[in-house]
């Protein structure tokens, strides 16, 4: 193994790793409007599960964003 193998190895696991983020992203903002779109604003703030989801969401984008900005330096 070499260091130049070892970097494209990193490099494509990286660009893999922001595909799938961002493909959670997208499937977890529909499933939150499918929950909002079928509660209320009232279970919603009371619904553990959606709270840990909104939680998770929000998590990876701001994960994304530092990914990109790491990239980008």
């Amino acid at each position: 193994m070499t260091k130049q193998y070892s970097e494209k190895r990193t490099e494509e696991t990286v660009r893999l790793l922001l595909k799938i983020m961002e493909r959670n992203v997208i499937d977890t903002d529909v499933i939150l409007a499918e929950f909002e779109a079928t509660h209320t604003e009232h279970e919603c703030d009371q619904s553990k599960i959606y709270d840990a989801l909104v939680a998770g969401h929000y998590a990876l984008k701001e994960a994304i964003e530092d990914i990109n900005n790491r990239l980008n330096k």
